[in-house]
């Protein structure tokens, strides 16, 4: 039997025919789902700076793929009231080619012949405004058509549209060309409290408000009838998710996602995600009717089919709930939660905790519906699948004492949030941080000695380095919340002299963090560590040229008994040899 409600949350999958938009409508579903975005703000505003111009004008709308660009032209399109798009041709997939005999890059050149370096320069006042992928974007300017867009090629170089950090994308007066980059807003935005996300609590929001506008929540409702809604898992994890902590601590691990793994996560990509920790891939209304005449059937089945279950139990759902398996609270080794994992396996009755893990959500149901104490206390397998069920939802539910991951993982946001809004005064302890791991990169020395060869099998090669911050002093402070933003810190360092000027740059994800906060703690780097983060290597390799290997190195013994240092140091005389 076909379920009306699931059909409805089947509307979320990015394989469902509502994922796909069209520019020429908007339906009732649509306009329901659209949120505002920082960058929509931004749109229109360019939008008016261009139409107040009424010259000639090719408006590019970049991002990647799902990130809503042809969502947002169907909306100002179709539903706007203030018809920002009227005198705008909107050309929505650069992906296509208009005839069988044509490439999606030959469609684009003759779509964009009006601004090829024949026509840009004819001011005719005509406007088109193109939703185009990066990727695709850099194709075309690099491909053979693209020899006759040069002008628009260079637009694109002198903007640095390609850059992973925000360069400036405000009206340019007298330019032909302009553009708004997705790429440049993230999901969610920085604040000195940390992260603010108003549009991804807004866009979840849409799906589970208790509201007859909702055609989600109406779905829920409309299906109260349903013989197996009592003990339907569906219904119970849309009930769990329409609690807004549930929501947010969902919304946590997605912003972990996009600054750990630097994923790009659209929002076709959450709203298939919601669908996926919502309806589990089998779950089939017969085989549920038939499973909840037993009860370790039915409680085995029930827990594999909740949100804390989907959202780590299986592989290849989605890439986005694939990357969130990665930081499963159950692959954090802890000291708690080991005698914690104890003392529950060692227990006959498990009921007492069960019930405290669920109370106030809609799982705490299956105290009613199966014997969990008995269950529990003789059924090993079950027993390790309940535990894991319990541990997620206390996760999901803020009940667990804070990690010492997830310490550290505030106080990269932290950083984040300083770097771009121009208080790089108050990055001083990670510049630290890392001046001493550039320094101990391969061995621990004086605090001004570096290693600049350890493969030699009886000595270190050392130099002396007097490193120094060269901040970004040049960028404006704001306390604001802060939209646009590079998810990696960006470092710089110099000589320790006033009269050089030469710097070395970094730029930091949170993987070399992370790595570099453990080196703050005593950690020592391995091969691996080594081969994961090559780019620190090079930026390490630049930064030796700032000491003195030219005229002063000390070769140190690596067998621990040798107690002396060899010394080569150029003076007035030529080069001078001793033991000290």
């Amino acid at each position: 039997m076909a379920c009306s409600f699931i059909a409805e949350l089947s509307k979320l999958r990015k394989l469902s025919v509502e994922s796909v938009e069209n520019t020429n409508s908007f339906d009732d579903f649509k306009r329901y789902m659209h949120v505002l975005r920082p960058v929509e703000t931004e749109l229109r505003k360019l939008l008016v700076d261009v139409n107040d111009s009424n010259h000639k004008t090719l408006v590019l709308l970049c991002g990647s793929a799902g990130d809503g660009k042809s969502h947002l032209l169907s909306y100002l399109r179709n539903a706007d009231q203030e018809h920002l798009l009227d005198s705008y041709e909107v050309y929505n997939d650069a992906t296509e080619s208009s005839a069988p005999q044509l490439t999606s890059i030959d469609t684009l050149s003759e779509k964009l012949a009006p601004f090829n370096d024949q026509n840009y320069t004819i001011d005719d006042g005509f406007k088109m405004i193109l939703a185009i992928n990066l990727g695709t974007l850099n194709n075309f300017i690099e491909s053979e058509k693209g020899k006759n867009f040069s002008a628009l090629k260079k637009y694109v170089e002198d903007k640095e549209i390609f850059s992973s950090y925000v360069r400036d994308n405000s009206y340019q007066t007298g330019s032909v060309f302009q553009h708004i980059s997705f790429s440049d807003y993230q999901i969610f935005a920085l604040s000195e409290n940390g992260v603010e996300t108003d549009y991804l609590e807004e866009l979840i929001g849409k799906i589970f408000q208790d509201q007859e506008t909702n055609p989600f929540f109406k779905a829920f409702k409309e299906n109260s009838n349903c013989s197996l809604c009592q003990k339907c898992p569906v219904r119970h994890n849309y009930q769990f998710l329409s609690n807004s902590i549930h929501q947010k601590a969902l919304i946590k691990k997605i912003i972990e996602v996009v600054i750990k793994d630097k994923e790009i996560v659209s929002t076709r990509d959450i709203l298939n995600l919601l669908y996926d920790i919502l309806v589990h891939p089998d779950f089939d209304y017969a085989k549920m009717c038939q499973v909840a005449t037993n009860d370790t059937q039915y409680l085995s089945e029930y827990i594999r089919y909740t949100t804390p279950m989907l959202l780590y139990e299986y592989d290849d759902i989605s890439p986005l709930v694939n990357s969130i398996r990665r930081h499963d609270i159950l692959k954090i080794r802890q000291a708690d939660l080991d005698v914690d994992m104890t003392r529950f396996h060692a227990l006959e009755n498990i009921h007492d905790i069960f019930s405290s893990a669920t109370d106030g959500t809609p799982y705490a149901v299956l105290n009613d519906t199966t014997n969990i104490a008995d269950l529990g206390g003789i059924k090993a397998d079950l027993k390790k699948l309940v535990y894991r069920f319990i541990i997620r939802i206390k996760d999901l539910k803020g009940e667990l004492p804070p990690t010492k991951q997830e310490e550290l993982f505030d106080e990269y946001i932290q950083y984040l949030f300083y770097q771009n809004s121009g208080q790089e005064k108050k990055l001083s302890k990670l510049y630290e941080a890392t001046k001493k791991a550039i320094m101990n990169w391969d061995g621990q020395f004086d605090s001004d000695t570096i290693c600049i060869d350890d493969s030699n099998e009886k000595f270190w090669v050392l130099e002396q380095l007097l490193l120094k911050p060269s901040i970004y002093s040049n960028r404006p402070s704001t306390d604001s919340v802060v939209q646009r933003f590079s998810t990696t810190v960006k470092l710089r360092f110099r000589k320790d002299s006033d009269s050089n000027l030469e710097t070395a740059e970094i730029s930091m994800d949170y993987s070399l963090f992370e790595m570099i906060s453990a080196m703050k703690e005593g950690y020592r780097p391995t091969v691996q560590d080594k081969n994961q983060h090559t780019d620190f290597v090079s930026f390490i390799q630049r930064v030796i040229e700032f000491g003195n290997k030219a005229t002063r190195i000390v070769l140190i013994p690596k067998e621990q008994e040798h107690d002396y240092r060899v010394v080569f140091e150029k003076t007035d005389f030529g080069y001078e040899f001793k033991v000290v």
